[in-house]
């Protein structure tokens, strides 16, 4: 009988331990976000060098280069995309928020 309540409270300590990562996984989780270069209203389709940073501390938190596209993975925040696409630099602020999508375009037009 000691056993059975001693496996009871075990059981019951890690489900409830399970619920509780669960929800903090869900509330601080990546979202999706891509970034696109145009030109004329269309995919750039020419390389663009580009550099994520998270705004409240200023790190970077992705780049790629030689891509008009990039997709990656944030935690919630508000980020600065920069595109520099041959002598053109632009940027653009965006907000990630839990478990969203998140699409930001950059015109590179001159």
């Amino acid at each position: 009988m000691k056993f059975i309540k001693a496996a009871k409270v075990v059981l019951s300590i890690l489900v409830f331990s399970s619920i509780s990562m669960a929800s903090a996984v869900a509330s601080d989780s990546a979202s999706n976000v891509n970034l696109v270069a145009t030109l004329k209203n269309g995919p750039a389709m020419t390389p663009v060098t580009w550099k994520v940073y998270r705004i409240d501390n200023n790190s970077l938190a992705g780049e790629s280069s030689k891509k008009h596209s990039m997709s990656l993975q944030l935690r919630p925040g508000t980020y600065k995309a920069v595109a520099v696409m041959d002598s053109v630099t632009r940027d653009r602020i965006f907000t990630v928020k839990d478990n969203s999508k998140v699409d930001v375009v950059i015109a590179m037009d001159k």
